[in-house]
């Protein structure tokens, strides 16, 4: 049997306030109830073992299956609306940590409203391939390279309605590189994608693309 690992590490405030006593439900793929565990003073949880497939799997490049587990939380929290989080990957021998961020309800709100975050399938799993968009003009280059700290994410295509989110760049290159690749490669094929993703943000933000 293999295992995987999963901590949850509960804030507010902007991520900046550690949350106690946070009631945390990890539920499989069928919803059924595997841990219930309570944060700490720091607001983060023990580190729980998880049952997932063989790490091999995601280092076959001829598999064409799921190579991993998945499985959801729910945050709860007196005061605080609620977060569900599914479809969280579990590798064998890899430990998810996994950022929950609550809010704390309106004074006018009678009971918590419930938030839902879906992970998704890594890039590296999809069979489709992406095609990316963009502007056909001529771009403007900046004078010197500028490291965005926080960087702009627009989260849809580049003419959607969707909302801009702004986070720190380093939480931004570990949050494409763990919705892009899988943590069970060798570390050298980690470092070139990382390098790719840090390069390929920088050289949108130098030529304002």
């Amino acid at each position: 049997m293999s295992i995987g690992y999963l901590t949850i590490q509960t804030r507010t405030a902007q991520d900046a306030v550690p949350l106690t006593g946070v009631q945390i439900r990890i539920m499989d793929s069928l919803g059924n109830s595997v841990y219930s565990l309570t944060t700490d003073e720091s607001g983060e949880t023990q580190k729980v073992p998880l049952e997932t497939v063989s790490r091999n799997f995601s280092q076959n490049p001829y598999y064409t299956g799921t190579p991993y587990r998945s499985y959801s939380v729910l945050a709860r929290a007196a005061g605080f609306n609620s977060l569900y989080v599914s479809d969280i990957p579990i590798f064998e021998d890899e430990t998810a940590n996994l950022p929950v961020v609550l809010i704390p309800m309106q004074e006018s709100q009678r009971s918590p409203l419930q938030a839902e975050i879906s992970i998704g399938k890594p890039a590296v799993a999809m069979q489709t391939a992406r095609r990316q968009e963009g502007t056909v003009e001529e771009p403007y280059v900046l004078r010197q390279v500028v490291i965005p700290n926080p960087i702009t994410v627009h989260l849809g295509p580049p003419a959607s309605s969707a909302s801009n989110v702004q986070v720190s760049f380093p939480d931004y290159v570990k949050n494409v590189a763990s919705s892009e690749i899988y943590p069970t490669w060798p570390e050298a094929s980690m470092r070139a994608n990382i390098y790719a993703i840090i390069t390929f943000a920088l050289n949108r933000v130098y030529t304002e693309w």
